[in-house]
């Protein structure tokens, strides 16, 4: 890669900014550093470009003219032209609200990561980037998006309903998910049951120190069952805004022990 000396503008979304910044801080290039807007970190990058390559937390970016002002976006730098195209559907999960909820979910080598939820895959695409020793596991109930995701990654996938999930007590140790909102996916209706089935499955799934990361527009709902089930509780949550969306990422923690684990999977 060639040495550059330049004034960057990388674009996120409006809660991610952080994340970004504390990635780009331990690179030896980039330097100056600085949070301009809600979806913007400006820096000054000295030095090789393969260190800003690799971090997947912004979607574009562009070289600033000190002088004028003017801003020129380099295509090549894209999110799609540095980890490559993905195909998707029109609710498929945002590409960098993905890599978010993957970090939020402290990831560690040897984890059993799980998304009830996958679609086409999105967020197990960045379950492998970011921590390829993680073994990443997707259901769906829907064969289209079950398609399109072995198309997007290799790996373990099944049809499999979220209330009714096909794995042994206690044996995930991370469960990553967008939940359908009750818009362009499911309904409000129909997260009313959804919601609290999910969560008793994930209850029950979960290892002693499980972690669940839920994204949901449908936020009173999801509350409302997290309080009645009592076994999780929320830990954090993080607002995010994104073309015109503005959901929660809520962690989860066990409020009690695990259940004792099950001798064979899908015992319940």
């Amino acid at each position: 890669m060639p040495r550059v000396t330049n004034h960057l503008v990388l674009r996120t979304i409006d809660g991610a900014t952080d994340l970004l910044i504390e990635e780009l801080r331990p690179m030896s290039s980039i330097h100056s550093i600085r949070q301009s807007s809600v979806d913007t970190v400006e820096c000054t990058l000295d030095g090789l470009l393969d260190e800003l390559i690799s971090c997947a937390l912004y979607s574009t970016i562009a070289v600033r003219d000190l002088e004028d002002g003017s801003i020129t976006e380099i295509g090549s730098m894209a999110w799609t032209r540095r980890f490559g195209w993905v195909e998707r559907l029109p609710w498929s999960t945002n590409l960098i609200v993905a890599e978010v909820l993957v970090r939020l979910a402290k990831i560690r080598p040897g984890h059993q990561v799980l998304d009830p939820f996958c679609g086409t895959g999105t967020i197990l695409r960045a379950v492998r980037r970011r921590e390829p020793g993680a073994f990443a596991v997707g259901t769906d109930h829907d064969p289209k998006a079950l398609d399109l995701a072995a198309r997007n990654l290799s790996g373990t996938l099944s049809q499999a309903a979220a209330e009714a999930l096909p794995f042994a007590t206690s044996s995930v140790d991370r469960v990553v998910a967008n939940l359908p909102f009750g818009k362009q996916v499911g309904s409000h209706r129909g997260n009313r049951t959804l919601y609290p089935a999910a969560l008793d499955e994930l209850d029950r799934i979960l290892s002693g120190d499980g972690r669940a990361v839920l994204l949901t527009e449908d936020k009173r709902l999801l509350r409302t069952a997290i309080e009645r089930q009592g076994g999780l509780k929320v830990v954090r949550q993080r607002l995010l805004k994104y073309n015109g969306a503005t959901p929660t990422a809520y962690v989860l923690a066990r409020t009690r022990p695990a259940r004792t684990t099950a001798s064979s999977t899908g015992d319940r």
